[in-house]
C-alpha cells in the first residue's frame, strides 16, 4: 500500500473547505439573483420567494409581502410554507431571524409531501436549530429529502452511515449515497470519493488513478454546484 503523503491530507481539507463555501456562496447568488423588479403588490402571491423577498430594500415593501404570502401558507399553499421557513431560518433586515417559527413551517409543508422542507428538516434536527438536536429524526427527514433526488440530502446522510449518526453505521450504504450525489456532481460527495481511493477508505482499496479522476471532477463541479433545495 502506498505511503499517503502530508501534502494530499492537506489539499484535500483544503479542497473541501472551499467546496463548501462555493456551495454555499453559489446558492445564496442563486437565490438573490431571482429577485424581482415589480412591486409586491402586483406580484401574485405564490411568485413571493426568497430571492423576491430579498430583493427588496424597502422594509415596510418586504413585511407587507411576507403578510400577503403567510395568508397563502395559511390557506395550505405548500409553495408559501416552504418560502416562510426558508425566510425565517435565515432571516431578512425587516424580517427577523426565528428558527423555532421556521422548523413550524418546514413541518407544514413536509406533511403536505415537500421534500425540500423534508431536507431543512434534517439540517436543523441535526444541528438543533428551532428543535432539539436529534440525529435519529434528521436522518429520517434526509432518507426523505434523499429519495426526492435531493444530492445536498444524499451527502448529509451518508456522512450519517459513516460515522452512525442517528442510522446503523453502514459504510456500504455511505458509499452508495456518496455515489449517487457524485452522480449528480455535488462537489463534497466527489471528493470524499477522491479522498476514500486515496486513503482506501469506505472498503475500497487504494487506487491513485481513481483518485486523480474524482478530485479533478470535484475541482470541475465547484464551477456549478448544485443549488440547496
Amino acid at each position: 500500500m502506498p505511503l499517503i503523503s502530508a501534502n494530499k491530507r492537506a489539499r484535500g481539507g483544503a479542497i473541501l473547505a472551499v467546496i463548501t463555501i462555493a456551495v454555499l456562496g453559489a446558492a445564496a447568488i442563486a437565490v438573490r439573483a431571482k429577485g424581482g423588479g415589480e412591486h409586491a403588490r402586483a406580484v401574485p402571491a405564490g411568485s413571493l420567494d426568497l430571492g423576491y423577498l430579498q430583493s427588496r430594500h424597502d422594509a415596510s415593501e418586504v413585511r407587507a409581502a411576507v403578510e400577503r404570502v403567510t395568508r397563502a401558507a395559511n390557506d395550505g399553499d405548500v409553495g408559501a410554507q416552504l418560502v416562510l421557513g426558508k425566510t425565517y431560518l435565515q432571516g431578512l433586515p425587516a424580517i427577523p431571524k426565528d428558527a423555532a417559527r421556521a422548523h413550524d413551517w418546514f413541518l407544514r409543508a413536509a406533511a403536505a409531501g415537500n421534500a425540500s422542507a423534508a431536507y431543512y428538516l434534517g439540517v436543523m434536527s441535526q444541528g438543533g436549530e428551532g428543535t432539539k438536536m436529534d440525529p435519529v429524526e434528521a436522518g429520517r427527514w434526509f432518507e426523505k429529502a434523499a429519495s426526492a433526488g435531493f444530492p445536498h440530502a444524499m451527502f448529509l446522510l451518508a456522512n450519517a452511515y459513516r460515522a452512525g449518526a442517528g442510522v446503523a453505521k453502514d459504510p456500504a450504504k455511505a458509499l452508495e449515497l456518496y455515489r449517487r450525489a457524485s452522480e449528480l456532481e455535488h462537489p463534497a460527495a466527489l471528493q470524499t470519493l477522491a479522498m476514500a481511493y486515496l486513503h482506501g477508505e469506505l472498503g475500497l482499496e487504494p487506487d491513485e488513478s481513481e483518485y486523480r479522476r474524482y478530485e479533478m471532477e470535484a475541482e470541475h463541479a465547484l464551477q456549478h454546484p448544485p443549488a440547496l433545495p
